[in-house]
């Protein structure tokens, strides 16, 4: 009776969704729908680190004391489509095929020690790194017998700025994060959190051209912060980016996918990469390609707030480092939507490869 009465009541969750996107939705919270599983392990050989993991450390990795500010920037989605397809899609072997949702690209400044939750790494010590990062939001689109069908959401990093070697070898060597270095010049409260960063490239590119430091992005308040700002809990900034990011659902994809992206947008999204290693004989090759899945979840929540006022952000045109192009971004000056910062402590948990 029991399980008749479950039965009876998805039934009705799943009629009142209406849709295949309200559908799928609803299939894959109830536990309906295949999920890929991690793959075994117990058959690969041990990794050879020669004693403590240092620098590419055992997972998983918490990265505390983080000081993290977010903006919201428009940008063209067409670009951030190829962008996917180029970075993400590349495989017919993969089961699912990932689709930017909207318009919205995120830029995360962050602060933070990071270390190893392993017990015979978690001994060896935090390592302070500052990161830059763009974030988009694609909902996971399901292979199917009849076509696709959108499965969940997954946040793609396509480009991180990093100032430490350490974090560049665990994030390429352990996910697929596509890190890249660079040095900041850093704001001195998250509160404000103005920065600048050069990477080593090249303006343009030439068979005699010598690489230098170059100025790559500038983030600046367009108007005086407010030193009264107003300060939020988790919940509630968590909610603002949310209501932002939901203003510019697609609607090309069928209207129910901002219903999808309403249920799932504020669980434990996860981040999404193609981990590959260039084939040593044949470096037009991959000897490995994967895409890796992993959760990010904030364990602690300190203090939070709303940026009052936008922020302008400045991407200078580099060949080594064609950023603005590559993610639909304005060239040049363009003002932020919405920005917001937290101070938490949060944890990178394990890989799944899902395809």
């Amino acid at each position: 009776m029991k399980n008749e009465k479950q039965n009876m009541g998805r039934r009705a969750f799943l009629k009142l969704a209406g849709s295949a996107f309200g559908i799928s939705a609803l299939s894959y919270y109830l536990g309906l729908t295949r999920r890929a599983a991690p793959a075994p392990v117990d058959t690969l050989p041990d990794y050879a680190d020669q004693g403590s993991g240092f620098p590419v450390f055992r997972g998983p990795y918490l990265q505390k004391n983080a000081r993290l500010a977010a903006f919201l920037f428009n940008a063209d989605l067409e670009r951030l489509t190829v962008l996917c397809d180029q970075a993400l899609n590349v495989s017919e072997s993969f089961p699912y095929k990932y689709v930017p949702i909207t318009p919205t690209l995120m830029l995360v400044y962050a602060d933070m020690h990071v270390s190893s939750l392993d017990e015979r790494d978690a001994q060896v010590g935090l390592i302070p790194e500052t990161e830059v990062s763009f974030w988009v939001l694609t909902v996971a689109m399901q292979r199917t017998d009849s076509g696709y069908i959108p499965h969940h959401l997954a946040w793609f990093l396509p480009h991180l700025l990093v100032d430490e070697g350490n974090a560049i070898a665990t994030g390429r060597e352990v996910f697929g994060f596509n890190k890249q270095a660079a040095q900041f010049q850093k704001p001195e409260r998250i509160e404000k959190p103005e920065f600048t960063a050069d990477v080593f490239g090249f303006k343009q590119f030439g068979p005699e051209v010598v690489a230098q430091k170059e100025r790559l992005l500038e983030l600046r308040a367009s108007s005086s912060p407010d030193s009264n700002q107003t300060k939020s809990d988790w919940e509630a900034a968590k909610n603002k980016i949310t209501d932002e990011l939901l203003k510019n659902i697609r609607y090309d994809m069928g209207g129910g996918l901002i219903e999808f992206a309403a249920r799932f947008i504020n669980d434990h999204i996860p981040l999404v990469f193609l981990k590959q290693f260039r084939d040593a004989q044949d470096t037009h090759k991959a000897c490995y390609q994967k895409i890796v899945e992993a959760a990010l979840t904030v364990e602690k929540y300190d203090e939070g707030g709303i940026m009052p006022n936008p922020y302008m952000l400045t991407i200078f045109p580099l060949a080594s480092h064609p950023f603005a192009q590559r993610m639909g971004l304005k060239p040049g000056e363009q003002k932020s939507t919405h920005g917001a910062w937290i101070k938490v402590d949060f944890v990178l948990g394990s890989g799944v490869e899902v395809g």
